[in-house]
């Protein structure tokens, strides 16, 4: 274990032991991003794959660019409000529950999307001819399917299954309705896994989590443990699903691994951790161009349909190199590649500040419109060691709507 290593772990349990204080609101967005990255760092540095390699002081000093200027804007989003009012968690969750919900409307909102969900997955269908789960090679097959448009509606199926998880959680009695509810999540679920989309899922587990932190009782550690193994095991069921015609120890081998075949299936875990931050200091200094601006507005370039045309049009790839298969890499990826080290400087401090600030808001204001507004932030800090969904459009179409339905469900908010 190296000296980083070393100190990585020392910076994750130290903030981990400063996470259990009193009062303490375990999900703040330094704390997770801290967290996060302390332990990604910690294990890359142990190198059990030959498709690692090792990082000279400028890959590492590029690498922690973003990483500190995240954190920077956390900082200044704190400095400001350090005057302010502040309830603490449980108050939070004392105030969340005590608005009055428009359940008719919730209800309905969900009933419609769930109409608008199934007639698009219905055609989207009947114009492919198939769905990826049954083909001979799904992992190609998923990527193929899709209609511009229609699959949009689909995807917007964390929309519909945010709000049942919303309902459950806020909503007493009802047990008709809540009946009918779980069949429409198992419904849902069900059609979507035919995808084999499992970032939805990831995402989607992610939100409910914080939701269900901000607004219910205290979470217990044995919730807590159900509901990462619940999400870890979607997750690993549509990876198998997907690859199933490989073996545990073709990716084992794929992957070069140093450590014995008998840990074979720790290979994926500790490769789709760590090859992002490979990818990131392996190729950072072999883009030739930047794009400024085109891949940090991906969404708004596929919203216009403008997207693929460009890209054609321009001859340009979002991953132009990466180390074997692994193609993810930091969420600061996109805004390196437009802006180079501007990007990587200012916009993740802007992300960082933006972020703080609306966990701030949260916890001056507590309403579901913050709080539906800081799961997604949540979500973006969770997953930022591999990807950026804020430059994704069905993850911005997702995560537009859920925030927007919260403005009209408090009655005399």
């Amino acid at each position: 274990m190296t000296i980083i290593s070393l100190f990585a772990f020392a910076v994750f349990f130290f903030t981990l032991f400063l996470s259990f204080r009193k009062g303490s609101d375990f999900f703040s967005p330094a704390r997770v991003f801290v967290l996060l990255w302390s332990l990604s760092i910690a294990l890359v540095e142990f190198k059990f794959s030959r498709l690692q390699f090792e990082w000279d002081t400028f890959g590492w000093f590029m690498l922690l660019i973003g990483l500190l200027s995240f954190i920077l804007g956390n900082y200044i989003s704190y400095v400001i409000n350090l005057s302010k009012p502040f309830y603490q968690i449980d108050v939070v969750r004392q105030k969340i529950r005590t608005y009055n919900i428009n359940e008719p409307l919730l209800f309905k909102i969900i009933i419609i999307s769930f109409i608008v969900f199934i007639f698009s997955f219905m055609i989207e269908f009947f114009i492919e001819g198939y769905v990826p789960i049954f083909t001979a090679q799904p992992d190609k097959a998923r990527k193929m399917f899709g209609i511009f448009g229609l699959h949009l509606l689909v995807n917007g199926v964390n929309v519909i299954l945010f709000l049942i998880a919303e309902y459950f959680i806020l909503i007493k009695s009802n047990l008709k309705r809540k009946m009918l509810l779980s069949l429409i999540f198992l419904i849902s679920t069900s059609s979507f896994f035919l995808l084999l989309q499992r970032y939805n899922f990831f995402m989607l587990g992610i939100m409910v989590f914080a939701f269900l932190y901000y607004s219910g009782k205290r979470i217990r550690l044995r919730t807590f443990l159900y509901g990462i193994l619940i999400m870890a095991s979607l997750v690993v069921i549509i990876r198998s699903v997907r690859i199933a015609q490989f073996a545990e120890y073709y990716f084992y081998v794929t992957s070069e691994m140093k450590f014995p075949i008998k840990y074979a299936f720790l290979s994926e875990p500790y490769m789709y951790i760590t090859m992002n931050l490979e990818n990131f200091v392996k190729n950072y200094d072999k883009l030739d161009f930047h794009t400024f601006g085109f891949f940090t507005t991906d969404f708004l370039m596929a919203l216009s349909g403008l997207k693929h045309l460009l890209t054609e049009y321009l001859n340009v790839e979002k991953f132009p190199h990466y180390i074997g298969g692994y193609n993810t890499f930091p969420f600061y990826w996109a805004y390196y590649y437009d802006f180079g080290l501007i990007g990587l400087t200012f916009i993740p401090m802007i992300l960082g500040f933006l972020i703080s600030e609306v966990h701030y808001r949260l916890h001056r204001i507590p309403n579901l419109s913050n709080l539906a507004l800081y799961t997604v932030g949540f979500a973006v800090i969770l997953i930022s060691y591999s990807s950026d969904p804020l430059t994704r459009l069905d993850m911005v179409f997702n995560f537009a709507l859920i925030v927007l339905v919260q403005k009209y469900l408090v009655i005399n908010q």
